[in-house]
């Protein structure tokens, strides 16, 4: 299963993601059993993003990813994907072949809210689902109400959906990033418990994986949970510092 030892030089492995955790499975806590009961995933989320708001700096970015599988056992699934498309107010999604396999993708890109609808053909009658939301701070809100639409569309429509959230924010800090890492872990502690059980590091970074059981989401881990992982990565370019928490793990670079 994962291991933060698949970090490399500030990219969690989203290869490992695919393969793995999703051919696997993910595993929930009890906030999150089911993954498309639209209200307890609103809930889930927002009380996420009350914790990240303990960390320093100012929120940049803000991704949830939808995914699943899906086998249409009623109607067209061009007719399906069309459907879900306009209810989430973006253009008509376009049909191509990769590989062998049909695949229909709709993109709305804007500043403060962006939207990725993909839904694969694995094989003939066999579906996968992903949708991508992503924010800044402003749009925050607006991706919480998607976020609670696409609970109740994928879940109407039978796709076998689960989420995962990733939050990042940037600050100037003179503090090496280690030294930053534990000052967000001390903020971070005096809201939950939790308990470091993984950790990477480099010349830029430090990466830890945590056990959190109050916290809505989890994924197995060898013999342990994971409820969140959190990245400090120095990013010398921008000469700045940025802070990444991914519910139950990271699935964006930093």
């Amino acid at each position: 299963m994962l291991k933060v030892e698949t970090i490399k030089k500030g990219v969690i492995a989203i290869l490992v993601l695919g393969t793995v955790l999703v051919l696997a499975g993910w595993r929930y806590g009890t906030l999150q059993t089911n993954g498309n009961d639209s209200r307890e995933a609103e809930a889930a989320l927002r009380s996420l993003l009350i914790l990240s708001d303990q960390t320093p700096g100012t929120l940049d970015k803000l991704v949830v990813k939808w995914q699943g599988d899906w086998i249409p056992n009623h109607g067209d699934p061009a007719d399906i994907v069309a459907q879900i498309a306009e209810q989430l107010n973006i253009p008509t999604a376009s049909k191509l072949v990769e590989n062998g396999h049909t695949l229909y993708r709709s993109v709305r890109d804007r500043e403060d809210l962006k939207i990725r609808l993909n839904v694969m053909e694995r094989q003939a009658g066999q579906w996968y689902v992903v949708v991508q939301l992503e924010s800044s701070d402003t749009g925050r809100e607006q991706l919480i109400q998607l976020h609670k639409l696409c609970a109740e569309q994928l879940h109407s429509i039978g796709v076998q959906a689960q989420w995962n959230t990733s939050v990042q924010r940037s600050l100037q800090a003179k503090e090496s990033v280690d030294q930053l890492m534990k000052r967000t872990e001390a903020s971070l502690a005096g809201a939950i418990s939790m308990q470091a059980k993984e950790r990477y590091t480099d010349a830029t970074t430090v990466a830890v994986s945590y056990e959190a059981p109050e916290l809505p989401l989890m994924v197995q881990s060898g013999e342990h949970q994971v409820q969140m992982q959190m990245a400090v990565h120095e990013n010398r370019a921008q000469q700045n510092k940025r802070i990444t928490l991914g519910f139950p793990i990271i699935t964006i670079e930093y």
